[in-house]
């Protein structure tokens, strides 16, 4: 036994020098894991199963199904060495005297029995350390790609803002929300002027830069309890809860100025852009659908009487 265990002090040393060389540093889990195996039943054979050593085959089978590896295999063969071979040294020890030291009546007995019993312990402990661990980083892990999904899913990609999805789900929101409190709310829809033009001329990365920048206009001269949207190509629509018609207006016309302002650079050149919006005064007990027709219906007027402005009635 005292060789076996300078022989196994011995392999663990080599197994740490070893580990600064090893790019796959499963392969010396699973020596270890062996040695374990090995250890477990040499002991068994010098002195029986009083001082429980075979408990040790045992407690290395959850370790190896939690430690992350891609060959699924391994856990399962390490665990068909161990549970026969546990119940073979069971079976063959069971018989007083067969071991080859008998230690019957001997202190060491207990002691050994009483290290094994606390070494197994600090194993199943360590071993329900890590699976808490690991659930709860898997957990946490879930959730945060749950969460890049739904933004994913209710985001456009180059305003970052709602996209045209989302925002039906948060216009049944606040439908919902005026019925409720029976306060009205205000639909607006925003068309870029001339945007066509805008590509044609610059080139559509500069597009997207303009797209981005009025989104960003848009969102700055929202309250914070509106949402925004884009709504399609150059389009985009604002709700604002709890609103009145005289709400909507302020807010449009800041949006409407802001844009005016906002300086375009390409090299030595510059441009600027005007936006027309469209809004309407949605009531409780209105179909939100036609709020948004009427508030289109608005941004068309306004687009056919002359552009840059905000258009509130029909």
């Amino acid at each position: 036994m005292v060789k076996f265990n300078i022989g196994s002090v011995s392999f663990y040393a080599l197994l740490i020098i070893l580990a600064r060389f090893f790019k796959e540093k499963l392969n010396l889990v699973y020596a270890s894991m062996i040695e374990i195996i090995l250890h477990a039943v040499a002991a068994t054979v010098c002195v029986g199963l009083k001082p429980d050593f075979c408990m040790f085959l045992l407690m290395i089978i959850p370790l190896a199904f939690l430690v992350p590896n891609k060959n699924k295999i391994i856990p399962f063969a390490i665990m068909l060495i161990s549970v026969p071979t546990y119940g073979l040294l069971r079976f063959i020890y069971i018989i007083p005297g067969r071991e080859r030291y008998d230690m019957s009546g001997s202190s060491y007995t207990n002691v050994f029995y009483a290290i094994n019993i606390l070494i197994g312990s600090f194993v199943l402990i360590y071993v329900a350390l890590i699976f808490t661990c690991m659930n709860y980083y898997y957990e946490c892990k879930a959730r945060i790609q749950n969460e890049q999904l739904r933004i994913m899913a209710s985001t456009d990609p180059l305003t970052k803002l709602n996209n045209r999805r989302e925002m039906g789900r948060i216009l049944n929101n606040v439908v919902n929300e005026s019925r409720k409190k029976q306060k009205n709310y205000i639909v607006g829809i925003g068309d870029i002027d001339d945007f066509k033009k805008i590509n044609d001329s610059y080139g559509h990365d500069i597009g997207d830069d303009v797209l981005s920048n009025v989104a960003k206009i848009i969102t700055d001269n929202i309250d914070s309890r509106g949402y925004v949207a884009r709504w399609g190509g150059e389009e985009f629509l604002f709700v604002l809860p709890c609103s009145e018609l005289a709400d909507g207006m302020v807010c449009s016309d800041n949006i409407v100025r802001s844009v005016r302002k906002q300086r375009f650079k390409i090299g030595s050149k510059e441009f600027s852009v005007t936006m027309t919006i469209g809004i309407c005064e949605g009531h409780p007990e209105n179909n939100v659908e036609k709020v948004i027709s009427r508030a289109d219906s608005r941004l068309y007027k306004g687009k056919h009487s002359g552009k840059d402005r905000v258009v509130s009635a029909d």
